[in-house]
């Protein structure tokens, strides 16, 4: 160092040349970041979905499920398959670890699927990967013309939309493709004497675009072809068909009779969409656009291009623009918040220094060396390919704290030097640093120790928080540089004219000497007071005066309110219920506007409230009056956005699927009586009904037919198939045969259907085994190869820790069907996990403080002086976040962290001018007293400097997932230490000296100056 110090002293013009580069480069670093809300960070599950058109869940489980969870828990890296198996169609869950490349694992997957035997009919497979607020744009139109509507929408909005760069996915919700439906009555059909099979024929032969071949002439060749296609709806009803009228006899000519009628006199054609789920927006038809973004992308860039595509736009009258999601903006005010924050934090930084000094110089000083510092580290940052994110921007705001400390002791030095000096000149300044480079590089290395097992931390949330490490780890490495390069720089150009004066003890260095002396003559009783404050702050959170909360929710102001009814319930009752849900929530003061879609068996309501609603009590007041909704299932609120929030998750296994059941429905109605869990449910939905048919091969055989042509005629019966493919208003559409729904929703109807024998016989259902109804399984689900059931709950109370224990103890004293076991997820493991991982990174922490000091000291027992003032931070960090209401969670054990730093450094900073003066010859306790007079001002000093820079953390509404829980945290913690520091560490170093001078006095001094 002392070559720097020197080098940095005798080259001003080199040294200001790097200023100006450090900031320019920091400048256009900032300008270049992609700006998000969080770091892009790939969530380790891959998704994989398989359409399986007819099949019950037991049979997509049997014939996909169990075909490939198999081969995909070998893949390398793999840690879990979920699978599913629900009606028409398979679902499955990949989860890997989180060092393991995506792309890879989806690559393997698909492979995997291509070359499986899956049944035939099974449509193409989907795999997606998961990502956090993928959505980052949406926008509605409504009007009551759907047909124009649509058309806008279609031929102007979504091309205008996809030509923005950089999206992933743009997807439009609320248009449906019309089909031409053909509902044949079967009452007609038997009248006519045809069936359904028969009825496709002729459609089919109808509709016929065929090459006859060619003709030759003397002078060229005529292809010739038949053209007699389906062009328009007319063309469709007057389709000809034809039967035998009555019985087959001959007329005179010796030729059958036969009865022709065109297709509309039997059956209903229409032209529709083809199910009947509504989009509304405010009460009007809607569609929506969405826009994913693809990960790593710049979302406010993308959203800014898709906002001016569409403001070129020129709407139709009748129709209406309404925007329902901006992430954009919520990244932007999230964004610019804690920029407000950082910038606060170094006003507050240098308003310490100006008071403290008292000198305007010192504090320009300080001034220039903050924002330097900050400006670098971000040139560093956009190179390593971070993005302007809550993360790394609260690790700026977060270090501003501990950035300010090397530069304030180098100044507070320099100028305490050069003011009581009558002769000055720059070696002045330069000796003045180097009094304190060590103490402040030992510091700075130490405080980097600390957060760099933070950037090791596993797991998803441990990789949200490794721009937090690294962003702080960097910005103390470049304060330690500008503290002893431009800050003694700074200080010959500005400070060697300042007013000479005598240097004399303050009102403060008084009163703390008098402190000083009388702690270490009461040795004992201060080390002592000093644990009982300690162990009284221990047993607060053990008796459940501060809650446990593994992330901090964000305050959302969007939210879904999904429905979920009754398996088996049609368009029309989830219809008339989500409106319901709709009317609820416009009733809540401070929702703007809402949007509904709802389906069969599901309906979502979406709406959005202003940024002064109310939200926690909103979500309470809307979960009672769901509560009162009758013929829901569930009416789940959820809000967007962020990675906070808690839930628990319970898996359920066992030796058979009815005591999986059984267990799972005993948990879900055990818990749902625990103060602190909402939103109760479990995927042991039960059964609905369903019509079975058991085939007689026997009499399916008599008839000259086998169990595929008889299901293949059922499903075009009940489902209904594509028999061709036609242009409508120069729109391609499918004509779809099918029998009118009426006529196939019972048993006893299906048995009276009839398809084609053979010998082209009208065969009836009835005839060719039982048909009855049974209930059937809702969902098949696997973990790992094994059954499994899940109950869910949200977790509404700030104490999440405190509320799953609450449910751990009431699931252990259920008496649950033999086998049968659970395990949680969700909340309460993350929480444990989290805990756990990051109670390693303190230890591995305070090992790499202790190595460091023992580099810089080159001595064994100083650095556990100093490693026992840590504790004591304890008392004031506790105390902070009683008196706040924070709970404990990953931001106030980060803020345990950064206090170990922190803490360190002013022991540090104190026992360094504690060794120097030993070095003079002084007796221990004067060089203490002496030491900590000279030290008080300049640890008071950081330490009133960091709590300044945090306070508008702590007072943040902005903080998302760094909350101010760290910053309360390190403000408390910072109050009790910097006393305990000043009045402890003399205190248990004067013990370990005591003991060493009967043997010999020692001086000990750093190994070597770093």
């Amino acid at each position: 160092m002392k070559s720097l110090i020197r080098f940095s002293m005798k080259n001003a013009t080199a040294i200001l040349l790097l200023v100006a580069v450090l900031a320019a480069g920091g400048y256009y670093a900032v300008s270049q970041m992609k700006m998000e809300k969080y770091p892009d960070v790939d969530i380790p599950y891959l998704h994989v979905n398989i359409v399986y058109p007819g099949a019950s869940p037991e049979q997509s489980m049997r014939d996909i499920g169990e075909v490939l969870e198999k081969e995909f828990s070998n893949i390398e890296g793999v840690t879990g398959v979920y699978t599913w198996g629900a009606p028409n169609a398979y679902s499955g869950v990949i989860k890997t670890s989180m060092s393991v490349n995506m792309d890879k694992i989806e690559e393997e997957a698909r492979n995997i699927v291509s070359k499986a035997k899956l049944p035939e009919g099974t449509g193409e497979p989907v795999f997606t990967s998961e990502k956090l607020d993928p959505e980052i744009y949406t926008v509605a139109y409504s009007g009551a013309d759907e047909e124009k509507l649509q058309r806008f929408v279609e031929g102007e909005v979504v091309p205008a939309v996809k030509s923005a760069e950089g999206i992933g996915q743009v997807q439009v919700k609320g248009i449906q493709d019309k089909q031409i439906y053909i509902q044949v009555k079967p009452g007609k059909l038997k009248e006519k004497g045809l069936t359904l099979d028969q009825v496709q024929q002729l459609i089919t032969a109808s509709h016929v675009n065929i090459p006859i071949g060619d003709i030759k002439t003397s002078s060229q060749i005529l292809p010739v072809r038949m053209d007699d296609t389906l062009k328009s709806m007319e063309d469709v009803k007057s389709i000809r068909l034809f039967a035998a009228a009555g019985a087959p006899q001959s007329a005179p000519g010796g030729e059958a009779k036969l009865n022709s009628f065109t297709l509309d006199e039997i059956a209903d054609i229409t032209y529709r969409a083809s199910d009947e789920t509504i989009t509304h927006m405010n009460g009007e038809p809607a569609v929506t656009i969405s826009v994913l973004s693809k990960g790593g992308e710049d979302a406010v860039g993308m959203v800014k291009q898709i906002k001016q595509k569409l403001s070129s736009l020129a709407i139709p009258s009748g129709i209406k623009q309404e925007l329902l999601l901006d992430q954009s903006e919520d990244i932007q005010h999230s964004v610019y918040g804690m920029l407000r924050e950082v910038l606060l934090g170094c006003l507050m930084a240098v308003a310490v220094t100006l008071l403290f000094l008292r000198n305007l110089r010192s504090t320009l000083i300080a001034v220039i060396s903050i924002p330097l510092s900050m400006l670098a580290s971000f040139i560093v940052l956009n190179q390593l390919g971070y993005t302007l994110n809550m993360m790394t921007l609260a690790g700026i705001a977060v270090a501003i704290g501990r950035v300010v400390d090397d530069s304030i002791v180098v100044i507070e030095n320099v100028f305490r030097r050069v003011r009581g000096a009558q002769e000055r000149n720059p070696e002045l300044v330069e000796q003045a640093t180097r009094e304190v480079s060590s103490a402040i590089t030992s510091s700075t290395l130490t405080t980097v120790a600390v957060f760099l097992p933070l950037a090791f931390v596993p797991g998803i949330v441990g990789k949200f928080f490794v721009p937090l490490a690294w962003t702080i780890v960097i910005s103390l490495l470049f304060s330690l540089l500008v503290a002893v390069t431009i800050v003694p720089l700074m200080s010959r150009l500005f400070l060697l004219k300042i007013k000479h004066k005598e240097h004399k003890e303050g009102s403060l260095q008084k009163v703390y000497r008098r402190m000083l002396t009388g702690v270490l003559r009461h040795r004992a009783v201060t080390l002592t007071l000093a644990i009982v404050l300690l162990a009284g702050s221990m047993a607060i959170p053990a008796a459940g005066a501060i809650g446990f909360n593994f992330l901090p929710s964000e305050k959302p102001t969007n939210f879904n309110v999904d429905v979920t009814m009754p398996v088996g319930t049609n368009e029309a009752l989830t219809q008339e219920v989500v409106k319901d849900v709709e009317q609820v929530v416009k009733a809540e003061p401070g929702v703007e506007r809402t949007f509904i879609r709802a389906g069969n068996e599901d309906g979502r309501v979406a709406f959005k409230v202003t940024k002064e609603a109310d939200t926690t009590r909103m979500g309470e007041e809307l979960r009672k009056k769901f509560s009162k909704i009758k013929g829901a299932e569930s009416i789940i609120l959820v809000g967007l956005g962020g990675i906070g929030g808690n839930n628990l998750n319970i898996i359920v296994n066992g030796p058979t699927r009815e005591s999986i059941t059984e267990g799972a429905n005993q948990i879900a109605a055990a818990i749902r009586k625990i103060d602190g869990l909402a939103d109760v449910r479990s995927s042991a939905q039960g059964e609905k009904p369903e019509i079975a048919i058991d085939l007689n091969h026997e009499r399916v055989a008599e008839k000259g037919l086998t169990p595929a042509q008889v299901a293949s005629s059922l499903r075009m019966m009940v489902t209904g198939g594509t028999i061709a493919s036609m242009d409508i208003n120069n729109k391609p559409s499918d004509v779809i045969l099918k029998l009118q729904t009426d006529h196939t929703g019972s048993t006893e109807q299906l048995k009276e259907q009839e398809v084609t024998g053979a010998l082209g016989q009208p065969v009836k259902l009835g005839d060719l085994g039982v048909i009855k109804k049974i209930q059937s399984r809702t969902q098949v689900a696997h973990l790992d190869q094994k059954e499994y059931m899940e109950v869910y709950a949200s977790i509404t109370d700030n104490n999440s820790a405190k509320v799953s224990s609450d449910a751990f103890a009431v699931m252990n004293a259920l008496k649950l069907p033999n086998g049968v076991s659970w395990t949680s997820e969700g909340a309460a493991k993350e929480m444990n996990d989290g805990f756990v991982s990051m109670g390693i990174a303190l230890l591995i922490s305070i090992v790499l403080v202790y190595f460091v000091m023992l580099l810089a000291f080159g001595q064994a027992m100083l650095p556990f002086v100093i490693l026992a003032s840590i504790p004591f931070s304890i008392i004031g960090a506790i105390g902070g976040l009683f008196l706040a209401g924070e709970p404990i969670g990953m931001p106030a054990m980060i803020g345990l962290l950064m206090l170990n730093g922190i803490v360190v450094t002013n022991a540090i900073v104190l026992l360094d001018r504690v060794k120097q003066n030993e070095q003079k010859g002084m007796e221990r306790r004067q060089a203490l007293i002496e030491a900590g007079v000279t030290r008080v001002r300049p640890i008071l000093m950081t330490a009133i400097a960091t709590v300044g820079a945090l306070l508008p953390l702590a007072l943040s509404t902005e903080a998302g997932l760094v909350s101010r829980a760290l910053a309360v945290v390190v403000i408390g913690g910072l109050v009790s230490s910097t006393l305990l520091t000043l009045l402890i560490v003399p205190v248990i170093y004067s013990f370990m000296g005591a003991k060493r001078e009967k043997v010999k006095q020692e001086v000990l001094v750093p190994a070597k100056q770093l």
